[in-house]
């Protein structure tokens, strides 16, 4: 057996909890606010806390208004971190939808090690993945509910009682992965053997006082995001005032560059308007009325005076310029032409008249043939083999002569001289009385009728009235074609002239009185630049308040934005202690106890480096640099150097979770077993363990090692009972379990089943039988057989078989036996035949069998 090695390792400068404060300590007061709270709750910071320490860290920057209390003290005193409030197992229960494990099991864990035995298949597997799923670890396997029963639930569930500190909690489980606090626990199986043996190997367990870092961390983390919200919910979006200032006042461009720089002292100068300022704005107001009203109307009334007279000349010289007999005499040829070609029609239908409504039709139609053939150059269609250019079909003699007829028609003389009088008409149309005449017409019948109120009236009005109505009557006559009697284009004589006087007299007026105005409107220019210039420090004086929120909130914002960039480099130097506290608290300390762990267990010789030292808790084993372990040692011996690196690293815990083994001696040869129980059993004086296991021999080894502190180990079967799997039961062995001890259990069994009520008593009798069976294989094993084969135990102890009371052994077992059967039927781990389900014992019953069981063993005793 290995010697005992103390597992010790010097503190090599300060802890991580001393540098932590050393750090803080010269950091603001809000900084060692929440270290303080840290190292006090030992838990992430919470939101009320956070929000008090934003509140801090504002009244400390001078962004608010506030009573700055004093920055609390900070010291490194303490236990260390993984030594407060533990978290302890205790019972779990009620699983269901767990593979197939059966309903209304319990395991009730010991504070120091529980260990649960059975064969492969039983169910063990089952309370491990709860466990795992608990845990979050990396291997842990998925929870397939019962395929076999229907009404199993879709998620698994268990009642996990369980105590952090002081204080009692129980989870109720529905197969959530990963829940704290259940996360602090470790779990050894066989997934970890690899992860333990890994080229580099990350830490997944921080010590409590690591984690007093990232819990500082996360606080100062998220004041910044406190910070940075309430810094975007006060930084204001959008300048609200540029439309209430007019563009192009002095005042202006300072609204609109408003920001957290501007000179508020300069806006609050320019918004105190005087009482003499208010008496000019008055004053300005009326003078620019009075200005604006003056002699505009005037202007207007000169200015759509000469319009009407440059109009009126307009309309007279296109009358003057219009020559009548020759449009008469244009329109007398036109209605010749068309009376000729009329009577060509006429003879091209054989002296018939075309009716009025298809004339013009059937003209288009001749037309469009006789162009069609100059086009394409047939000028001397039709000839002998020409087809119809209409319908393309042969033609004969009178089908040409029709289609000649057609072309004389189009082309002849009286065609051509109406053309030529269309186009003369068309051509006198478009002269003078064109365009230009027709808009100076309309215009005239708009505003002519207005001078008639002017004072005075102008001589000439009735002269132009008349000129409108004879202009009015030509270009009603040309637009459609008739005959302009030589009356109706009469000018008055000397009309134009006079005309021309009064445009030259009313142009003089105009100019005369732009000018004044040219100089009035510099006048309402000035005088309205300083009115808008008033108006705007009015409008800034009743604005004023808002804009000097406006101002502030954006500076308090734009200095909060500095003070955030600063965050980095806090965060930087925590991060940079941190680093330096690891690998102080893991790194060396882990190596020493590696090194220790190595030596209890006869590892192999291994070199351990840490490669993340600087940046993150990494570590490597090798035996030589060139090869892995795997190339070199045994599966035996690779797997030992996997339980020491986890021996090592949950050592670095100091009671604060449950440590679970999940079959961890495969592989292992009898010496070796029996140090790593001893070595669990130790590692269970500081720590909840938890192993689950189908080797009797390292289950024997365990149990060894609690004969004299049975009260520290709790020791439990689990067995697939017909298909069945993962009943529990309490199981006896002699060493924890004696004949005495269990005698004791069962007297009190049988009074608390005497006391009890009608509803739990049959659970109680239940309950004193199943200690009874227990008690029956005790006096089996240790006085019956004289303890010549134990179950957990290696060895035939044939020195002691010379004990053995043959001489009554089968008259006791008469007795025993048929009780211990019968005991069977009421224990959690056995079921009963149907027939049965309904017989329960009494307590009278109960206390007949209790004492034929010890008069059994006392006469079997008495020699």
């Amino acid at each position: 057996m290995a010697a005992e090695v103390e597992l010790v390792s010097e503190p090599q400068g300060p802890s991580a909890r001393q540098r932590l404060v050393e750090w803080a300590s010269g950091q603001d007061g809000w900084v060692r606010s929440i270290v303080a709270e840290v190292l006090t709750t030992r838990r992430p910071v919470s939101d009320e806390a956070l929000a008090v320490v934003r509140d801090r860290y504002l009244v400390e920057k001078r962004l608010t208004e506030g009573e700055l209390s004093e920055a609390p003290l900070l010291d490194d005193a303490g236990v260390n971190g993984d030594a407060a409030e533990p978290l302890v197992l205790r019972e779990l229960r009620e699983c269901d939808g767990v593979n197939a494990l059966a309903s209304g099991q319990a395991i009730e864990f010991n504070l120091h090690l529980t260990v649960l035995f059975g064969e492969n298949a039983a169910g063990k597997t089952g309370y491990v993945r709860v466990l795992k799923f608990l845990a979050d670890v990396r291997s842990a396997e998925e929870i397939i509910p019962d395929i076999h029963r229907s009404g199993a639930p879709e998620r698994p569930e268990a009642a996990i009682a369980y105590s952090v500190g002081m204080t009692d909690d129980e989870l109720h489980w529905h197969g959530e992965r990963g829940v704290p606090p259940f996360t602090r626990m470790t779990v050894f199986d066989s997934p970890a053997v690899a992860l333990h043996l890994d080229d580099n190997v990350t830490y997944v367990y921080t010590p409590a006082d690591l984690a007093l870092f990232g819990y500082t961390h996360g606080a100062i983390e998220r004041v910044r995001e406190l910070l940075q919200e309430q810094m975007e919910e006060r930084r204001p979006r959008q300048n609200p005032f540029l439309t209430a200032f007019v563009r192009g006042t002095d005042l202006y461009p300072r609204i609109e560059a408003l920001s957290g720089s501007t000179n508020m002292a300069e806006l609050e100068g320019l918004a105190n308007v005087t009482d003499e300022e208010r008496t000019e704005l008055e004053s300005l107001r009326g003078s620019i009325d009075a200005l604006s009203n003056s002699s505009s109307g005037e202007i207007q009334a000169f200015r759509n005076r000469a319009t009407i007279i440059r109009n009126l000349i307009t309309v007279a010289n296109a009358l003057v310029a219009f020559d009548p007999a020759a449009f008469s005499e244009a329109v007398e040829i036109e209605v010749s032409a068309q009376a000729a070609q009329n009577e060509s029609a006429a003879a091209v239908f054989g002296g018939g008249q075309l009716p009025d409504e298809v004339r013009p039709a059937w003209q288009r139609f001749i037309e469009a043939g006789e162009n069609y053939l100059v086009a394409s150059g047939q000028e001397s269609y039709p000839e002998d083999d020409d087809s119809c250019i209409y319908c393309q079909q042969a033609l004969d003699d009178a089908a040409r002569g029709l289609l000649q007829s057609y072309r004389s028609y189009a082309s002849g003389a009286a065609a051509a001289a109406l053309r030529t009088a269309t186009g003369k008409v068309a051509q006198l149309q478009a002269g003078p009385l064109a365009t230009m005449v027709t808009s100076a017409l309309e215009a005239l019948r708009v505003t002519i009728p207005d001078l008639k109120d002017v004072e005075p009236v102008p001589e000439w009005l009735a002269e132009g009235e008349a000129l409108l109505a004879s202009a009015d009557e030509v270009r009603s006559a040309v637009e459609r074609r008739m005959k302009v009697e030589a009356v109706a284009r009469r000018v008055p004589a000397n009309l134009v002239a006079r005309l021309n006087v009064a445009l030259a007299e009313t142009e003089t007026a105009v100019r005369g009185l732009e000018g004044d105005a040219t100089q009035r409107q510099e006048t309402l220019a000035r005088q309205r630049g300083r009115v808008a210039e008033l108006e705007a420090r009015l409008r800034l004086q009743q604005l004023l308040p808002d804009i000097r929120k406006f101002v502030e909130d954006a500076a308090w914002a734009d200095a909060l934005r500095t003070l955030l960039g600063r965050f980095q480099g806090l965060l930087r130097g925590l991060t940079e202690t941190s680093k330096q506290a690891s690998e102080d608290v893991l790194n060396h300390d882990f190596e020493q106890k590696f090194l220790d762990e190595c030596k209890l267990l006869r590892a192999p010789t291994v070199m351990l480096e840490f490669p993340g030292r600087r940046g993150q808790a990494t570590r490597r084993k090798s035996v030589a640099r060139e090869h892995s372990l795997a190339d070199i040692l045994s599966e035996g011996e690779q797997k030992v150097i996997a339980i020491a690196d986890f021996l090592a690293e949950a050592s670095l815990r100091t009671g604060s979770a449950p440590v679970i083994f999940d079959d961890p001696v495969s592989s292992f040869d009898y010496r070796r077993v029996r140090e790593i129980a001893k070595r669990i059993a130790a590692l269970s004086r500081d720590h909840q363990v938890i192993v689950f296991t189908h080797d009797i021999w390292f289950t024997s080894e365990l149990l060894a090692e609690f004969e004299h502190r049975s009260s520290d180990c709790l020791y439990y079967q689990i067995v697939d009972n017909d298909g069945i799997k993962g009943v529990v039961s309490r199981a006896a062995h002699p060493r924890l379990d004696s004949v005495a001890s269990v005698r004791r259990r069962i007297n009190a069994a049988i009074q608390d089943a005497v006391g009890g009520t009608d509803d739990d008593r049959q659970h109680r009798i239940d309950s004193a039988y199943n200690e009874i069976r227990t008690w029956c294989e005790i006096v089996v094993e240790s006085t019956l057989l004289n303890r010549v084969t134990q179950r957990h135990q290696p060895n035939v102890a044939m020195q002691n078989l010379n004990a053995i009371n043959v001489a009554r052994l089968q008259q006791t077992i008469d007795v025993i036996y048929p009780i211990w059967e019968k005991a069977n039927r009421y224990t959690t781990a056995h079921s009963q035949p149907t027939g049965t389900l309904g017989i329960r014992p009494t307590v009278g019953e109960l206390r007949q069998d209790w004492a034929d069981l010890q008069e059994a063993l006392a006469a079997y005793e008495d020699r």
